[in-house]
């Protein structure tokens, strides 16, 4: 251990998250915490490189974490030591906090602790919308980490809750420096995360509740962030809780955001290599001309052990669609098992976790069921009759 003075010049070696080996003048070479660490002389102005030019070893991870019911993700940009090259800058980005913001819950603030070291930089923080199953896990992440910038699509959501939640983030400082505020989707502009990284915002609340639903549950949810992050020739798809019809409605006639969608964007740019479902996988989202535009190879259900009515997410009926759509189709699920070990609300966060990475060519997906790696993930030959 060795203390750095402030102005000391130093060269990056190599980076994991949040760290960067360093090398001094004397020879000597040990890790620093990246927040501390400063790019001096000109920064290269470079393009997005192409598919060709992301070096093989330059994974982007997506960490779908299971917080029990409700959306907890991590994306991780690769970083190849060089800082302010504006490209492979190691960013994180977290999309929502899961449900749980007390200590000694498993958390999505306790997955990126245990990765990376208290007080590191989180460059984004994106609450889809104000559900809470989504945005209270998130103030753990702004107690023990510093966010840079924030994200929310400034849904009017009454209460006490959300607007002291709000409060707390407005008032959040990364190195004497106040947060940058995105509320609304006019504030969105185009996020700093790197040239070799796209990044769209597809759909957030428009700024009125029309054509959104007649229910405030259902309004609230179609207030949801719609992101697409593209790196090389793979697509990732994050649907917040955005919904395309009502439970009993047929899957052949789009509603609410999926509606929206299909009307603004061609069917290319709603393709995804990767989908997040929405809405937890509910019978609420994936109407079929929106499956058919997404066409994804692999979709992930972020659920729990938590009753709505008589069903548990995701629906089946749901999982059977996108197998007669692409019976090649890869399912993964955050709820591994939570059935088959009695799982509940106050237990189902136990370590499902599904980790995509890609280097822009190949794809790759680590799946977890109680914190142990498996092998394969849900086929359509699995999937309950």
């Amino acid at each position: 251990m060795d203390c750095l003075v402030p102005g000391t010049q130093v060269t990056g070696v190599d980076a994991v998250p949040f760290w960067r080996r360093i090398r001094l003048a004397d020879g000597r070479e040990g890790w620093s915490a990246k927040k501390f660490l400063e790019p001096v002389g000109p920064v290269v102005d470079e393009l997005a490189p192409p598919e060709a030019a992301i070096p093989p070893n330059a994974w982007l991870e997506v960490h779908i974490v299971d917080v029990g019911q409700g959306d907890g993700i991590w994306i991780r940009t690769y970083d190849d030591g060089v800082a302010g090259n504006g490209v492979f800058e190691g960013k994180n980005i977290v999309i929502d906090g899961g449900p749980d913001a007390s200590p000694g819950e498993a958390t999505l603030r306790d997955y990126l602790e245990s990765r990376g070291h208290h007080g590191s930089v989180i460059d984004a923080l994106v609450v889809s919308h104000p559900h809470d199953d989504h945005y209270p896990g998130a103030l753990r992440i702004f107690r023990h980490f510093d966010v840079a910038s924030y994200y929310d699509p400034g849904f009017p959501k009454g209460g006490v809750e959300y607007p002291a939640f709000l409060n707390e983030v407005k008032a959040e400082k990364t190195e004497g420096h106040p947060i940058e505020l995105h509320i609304g989707r006019s504030n969105f502009g185009v996020p700093a995360w790197g040239k070799e990284v796209k990044v769209e915002f597809l759909y957030a609340w428009p700024g009125a509740n029309d054509g959104l639903g007649s229910k405030a549950n259902t309004v609230e949810n179609n207030a949801s962030i719609v992101m697409k992050v593209t790196y090389g020739r793979h697509s990732f798809l994050f649907m917040g809780d955005a919904e395309g019809k009502e439970r009993d409605d047929a899957p052949d006639k789009p509603k609410y955001v999926e509606k929206i969608l299909l009307a603004e964007h061609q069917p290319e740019a709603l393709h995804a290599t990767v989908l997040k479902l929405a809405h937890h996988g509910s019978e609420t989202s994936s109407t079929l001309p929106f499956m058919q535009a997404v066409n994804p190879e692999i979709i992930v259900a972020s659920s729990g052990r938590k009753k709505f009515g008589t069903v548990f997410l995701p629906d089946v009926s749901v999982l059977e669609r996108y197998c007669q759509l692409n019976p090649a189709v890869r399912m993964y699920r955050t709820d591994k098992d939570d059935e088959a070990k009695y799982r509940t609300t106050k237990n189902d966060a136990d370590g499902d976790h599904v980790v995509i990475r890609t280097n822009g060519r190949d794809i790759e997906v680590l799946a977890y069921a109680d914190g142990v790696l498996l092998t394969t993930g849900e086929t359509c030959q699995t999937v309950p009759p």
